[in-house]
C-alpha cells in the first residue's frame, strides 16, 4: 500500500486559521447536522488523518471549503485545500456546460427541492464555491457559444414567439409573483419568504420540465428573475454557495429566455458576491464575459449596473481612474434609461435612483479604502441615496439600512465621530425589522471600527446590535 502524502496545502490553512483540531471537528459536526447529514461524526483523530493526506468522504470537502471561506472572507476552493472534487448529483456542473432547457428545468428543481428540505442553512447539493479560471473559463465558453458558426450577433436575436391564452396568463402570473418577492426581499430582507420563493421557482421547474414540448422563453424568463433572486436573498442570509448556485442557474435560465439584460443582470449580480468574497479580479472578467453577450446593449439599465459593479471591483483594486470613468458611464447610462422609459418594469422597479446613488457610495467608499480623499463624495452619495429611500421607497428597508451603514462607513473614514455615530443609529432603528445577515454584519464590523478609531467614546459604546424580528422562512 503507498505511504500517504502529508496534505501541505491544507495544513497550511489550518494553522493560519488559529484552530485547534477540536475546533475543526465541532465546526464540520455543527455544520453538517445544519445540512442534514447526521452521518457525520469527526473527532481530532479524523482531523488529523486529513491533515497526513487522508480524503475526507462527501459532504465534508464542501463543508471545509466554507468554513475556511467564511474565517478567511475569501473563495477557499477544494484545490487550494488539498482536496478531491465529491461525486453529488450537482458536481461538475460548471464543466458540463451548455445545459438543454430541459436539464436546466431539471437541475433547477432538483436544488429547490433539495433546499426546500433543509431549509435556512440552504440546499445540501450546492457544491463549494467556485472562483478564477474554474469559474470564469466555462462560463464564458458557454454564454458566448452560438452553434458551430459561433456567437451570434447582435441583429440575428428574435422576439419571443405569441404565446396562447393559458400560457400567457401562466405568465403574468408568474411575473406578478416575481414582482411581489422582489418587493418582499426590498421592504424585509432574504430571510422573509424565501422559501416561498423557492417553492414558487421549484413549481415553474416542474412545469417546464414537464411540458411535451420545449417551453418558451416565457417562461425561462420568469425562472430566471425567481432564481437570479433567491440568489440575492440566499447571498443576504450569508448563504454562499447555495447562493452563487443559483446564480448560476439562473444565467442558464436567462440565456434561455433570450433577454441579454437579464443575462447581464445575473452575471453582475454574480459579480457582487465575488467582491464580497474578496474576488474582484474575478468580477471584472465576468463582466467582460456579461458585456460581450450583451453586445449592441449600450444605454441600459442592465448595463449601467454593470457599470457600478465594474467600479466597486476597480476601487477594491485601488485602480482610481477605472473606478472613476465606470462610475460616470454608470451614471450616464442610468439617466438615459430613465429619461427614456422604455425599461422593463421587473428592472427599473429596483433599480432606480436611490438604488444608483447606493451602489455609487460603494464603489467609492472601496476606493477611499486605497484613495482616502474618495470618502466625501462616497459619504455625499449614501447620504443622498439614504435620503431618496425616505423620500421616494420608504418600504424599502433595506436599501435605507444599507445607505446609513455605508454612510457610517465613510464618516469614520472622514473621522466625523458624531456624523458617523449618527448614521449608526438611524440604521439600527429600522434593522430590527429586516432579516439579513449581511447588513448584521456590517452593523457589527461598524462597531468594532468605530470602538478602535474613537476608544471609550459614548457615543458608540451605547449603541447596541439591534434585535432581529422573528424569521418567516
Amino acid at each position: 500500500m503507498p505511504e500517504r502524502v502529508p496534505n501541505e496545502l491544507f495544513a497550511s490553512w489550518f494553522v493560519r486559521s488559529g484552530w485547534s483540531k477540536g475546533e475543526v471537528a465541532r465546526l464540520v459536526n455543527r455544520r453538517a447536522r445544519d445540512l442534514g447529514a447526521t452521518h457525520v461524526a469527526t473527532d481530532t483523530s479524523r482531523v488529523r488523518r486529513w491533515l497526513d493526506g487522508e480524503q475526507p468522504r462527501d459532504p465534508i470537502p464542501r463543508i471545509l471549503t466554507e468554513l475556511f471561506s467564511e474565517r478567511f472572507a475569501c473563495v477557499v476552493t477544494l484545490s487550494d485545500l488539498g482536496l478531491r472534487e465529491p461525486s453529488s448529483p450537482m458536481a461538475g456542473a460548471l464543466a458540463d456546460l451548455p445545459w438543454t432547457g430541459e436539464r436546466i428545468a431539471e437541475l433547477l428543481a432538483e436544488f429547490c427541492r433539495s433546499d426546500l428540505i433543509l431549509g435556512r442553512r440552504g440546499a445540501g447539493a450546492a457544491p463549494p464555491l467556485a472562483a478564477g479560471a474554474a469559474l470564469v473559463e466555462p462560463v464564458k465558453h458557454w454564454l458566448l457559444a452560438g452553434g458551430p458558426a459561433g456567437p451570434v450577433p447582435a441583429q440575428a436575436e428574435r422576439p419571443a414567439p405569441p404565446l396562447g391564452g393559458r400560457t400567457q396568463a401562466l405568465v403574468r402570473y408568474l411575473e406578478t409573483a416575481a414582482a411581489t418577492f422582489r418587493d418582499w426581499f426590498a421592504e424585509a430582507g432574504g430571510g422573509m419568504r424565501r422559501s416561498a420563493a423557492v417553492g414558487q421557482l421549484y413549481e415553474v421547474a416542474e412545469l417546464v420540465a414537464g411540458l411535451p414540448e420545449p417551453a418558451p422563453p416565457q417562461l425561462f424568463h420568469a425562472a430566471a428573475q425567481l432564481a437570479l433572486l433567491i440568489g440575492e436573498m440566499s447571498f443576504d442570509l450569508g448563504l454562499q454557495a447555495t447562493a452563487q448556485r443559483y446564480l448560476i442557474l439562473a444565467l442558464h435560465a436567462a440565456k434561455e429566455s433570450t433577454d441579454r439584460d437579464l443575462t447581464l443582470c445575473v452575471v453582475a449580480a454574480m459579480g457582487r458576491q465575488l467582491i464580497f468574497l474578496n474576488r474582484p479580479q474575478d468580477t471584472l472578467d465576468l463582466l467582460a464575459v456579461g458585456r460581450m453577450a450583451n453586445r449592441g446593449k449600450d444605454g441600459r439599465l442592465a448595463s449601467a449596473l454593470a457599470d457600478l459593479v465594474e467600479a466597486r471591483a476597480c476601487g477594491v483594486l485601488g485602480r482610481r481612474e477605472q473606478c472613476l470613468e465606470a462610475v460616470e458611464r454608470g451614471k450616464s447610462k442610468h439617466a438615459k434609461a430613465a429619461a427614456s422609459g422604455l425599461e422593463p418594469d421587473w428592472l427599473a422597479g429596483q433599480y432606480h435612483s436611490a438604488a444608483l446613488q447606493l451602489d455609487l457610495g460603494c464603489a467609492l467608499g472601496d476606493l477611499a479604502a486605497r484613495v482616502p480623499p474618495m470618502a466625501r463624495a462616497a459619504a455625499d452619495h449614501f447620504a443622498g441615496s439614504a435620503a431618496a429611500y425616505d423620500r421616494q421607497w420608504p418600504a424599502q428597508l433595506r436599501g435605507r439600512v444599507l445607505a446609513q451603514l455605508g454612510l457610517a462607513r465613510a464618516q469614520l473614514q472622514l473621522g466625523d465621530q458624531q456624523a458617523a455615530a449618527a448614521a449608526l443609529r438611524a440604521a439600527g432603528a429600522p434593522m430590527a425589522q429586516l432579516r439579513s445577515r449581511y447588513a448584521e454584519e456590517q452593523f457589527h464590523e461598524l462597531l468594532g471600527l468605530a470602538a478602535r478609531r474613537f476608544p471609550g467614546a459614548a457615543e458608540f459604546t451605547q449603541l447596541t446590535p439591534p434585535r432581529a424580528a422573528a424569521p418567516v422562512f
